[in-house]
């Protein structure tokens, strides 16, 4: 399904009915909006295991400008604030008040964005295997996730090297997909990888323009005790991409937030350990409750 919304086209998708029918009545059920990260990616390898949560919200899948099944504005339109904006117009053309927004990795940065902007839009935040800016991090004591350089093959070492220095064409992105992305998984999750991102596009040009363009100046730890809205904040053990120190800094910065490592996942942990991973969103999602019924 499309939207039109500032100027482009949102692809989005929705897992779930809005309401449940409970005795003799139907109760509405919240709304979770679901970002992908990359960027870009698209929200397909999200999607087998949000998809679970259906059950107790509508699940909203988006596919942010630029990306996916998004249309193609020009790039300098491509920023995470307009990124926000758009999800904001989205719920305001499906009718929806008081959404849980879900951000995983750079999906996060998104979500980070909107509730900084729209303090009181959202009904809650769950970001996962997120973090609050792309500069080093001090070591705060906690838990450390092994370094690529302690895990990889040299191949794969070889392939991030040019990635991570910002290298993006059709020959790195491929690469990555075989040589790197396997190892953003815990060691035993490592084969589960190329299934799960078989089911994603990548889009080269709006992956050149995050990590050229984007990602440099992200950084959000000054403004995050202006959050007002609950926050879970989720991180595997073995995420060396966004570790587990920047969802600690998150969680101890933004002021309702709970903190959930997963002891057994890497940077996707919704499939690596996906029963609790439910469980936990699913105990959030309650305490969020809904909005009322119009």
């Amino acid at each position: 399904m499309y939207a039109k919304l500032n100027g482009t086209e949102i692809f989005f998708d929705i897992e779930g009915s809005g309401f449940s029918i409970e005795g003799n009545r139907l109760s509405p059920k919240p709304s979770i909006i679901v970002l992908h990260g990359g960027l870009g990616f698209d929200h397909a390898y999200l999607r087998p295991d949000l998809g679970k949560l259906s059950d107790i919200a509508q699940i909203i899948f988006v596919d942010l400008r630029g990306q996916g099944r998004s249309g193609r504005p020009d790039l300098s339109t491509c920023t995470l604030e307009q990124m926000a904006d758009d999800v904001v117009s989205l719920c305001g053309h499906l009718g929806i008040s008081s959404p849980i927004v879900f951000g995983h990795s750079a999906g996060g940065f998104v979500a980070l964005h909107l509730a900084l902007k729209y303090p009181s839009f959202t009904g809650g935040l769950i970001l996962c295997g997120s973090s609050p800016t792309t500069a080093s991090l001090d070591d705060d004591g906690g838990t450390v996730a092994p370094p690529l350089a302690s895990r990889a093959s040299p191949d794969a070492l070889a392939a991030a090297a040019r990635i991570f220095s910002g290298e993006i064409t059709s020959e790195t992105i491929a690469l990555f997909f075989t040589e790197v992305a396997p190892y953003y998984a815990a060691p035993a999750n490592m084969d589960r990888v190329p299934q799960l991102l078989d089911l994603c596009s990548a889009d080269i040009g709006m992956m050149r323009h995050f990590m050229h363009d984007i990602a440099p100046s992200y950084d959000v730890r000054s403004r995050l005790q202006e959050i007002v809205v609950p926050a879970l904040v989720l991180v595997g053990r073995y995420d060396w991409v966004c570790p587990p120190r920047a969802s600690r800094f998150l969680a101890k910065n933004i002021p309702r937030s709970t903190l959930v490592e997963f002891a057994a996942s890497g940077h996707f942990l919704f499939m690596e350990e996906s029963e609790e991973f439910c469980s936990v969103v699913r105990e959030f999602v309650g305490t969020i409750g809904v909005p009322q019924a119009g």
